[in-house]
């Protein structure tokens, strides 16, 4: 069954699903708590600064993306988009789902003005390799330590 993708609430996506974005965080997440701020997600949605696309069977929400989309303070005249999250069940990764919430979020990025999109990947996954095959280039290294 191909799945529905939509533009919906990032707010709305973490309060009904949150097993999903449970399961997300679990394999991706980082080493502390997972306690989202629902309410900064819905100022965020409210004030056109972010949107998510999720991948619907029927009623269930199977995959999703949640994006930021703001001008860059360097150069406010310049929109620029940024992944939040990424997440698809494993049941549906084979498939064409991951793709199409790629292609969904970038179509609604632009819509909203962006000029450019930026993907946080994990260094040497499938999905880094998936996205340096379809036109992006590597831009930044991040590193990171506990303070």
């Amino acid at each position: 069954t191909m799945a529905r993708v939509q533009v919906v609430n990032p707010a709305e996506l973490i309060d009904r699903n949150r097993p999903l974005i449970q399961s997300n965080w679990a394999e991706t997440g980082f080493d502390f708590p997972f306690d989202p701020d629902v309410e900064a997600y819905g100022r965020l949605w409210d004030a056109g600064y972010a949107f998510a696309v999720a991948a619907f069977v029927g009623d269930e929400v199977v995959g999703y993306a949640v994006i930021t989309v703001v001008p860059h303070p360097h150069n406010p005249a310049v929109i620029v988009a940024a992944n939040d999250a990424l997440f698809v069940a494993p049941a549906y990764r084979n498939g064409i789902t991951s793709g199409r919430l790629i292609l969904a979020a970038e179509a609604e990025a632009k819509r909203r003005g962006a000029r450019k999109i930026v993907w946080h990947a994990r260094a040497g996954t499938p999905l880094a390799t998936m996205l340096q095959t379809h036109g992006y280039t590597p831009i930044d290294v991040c590193v990171g330590k506990d303070l």
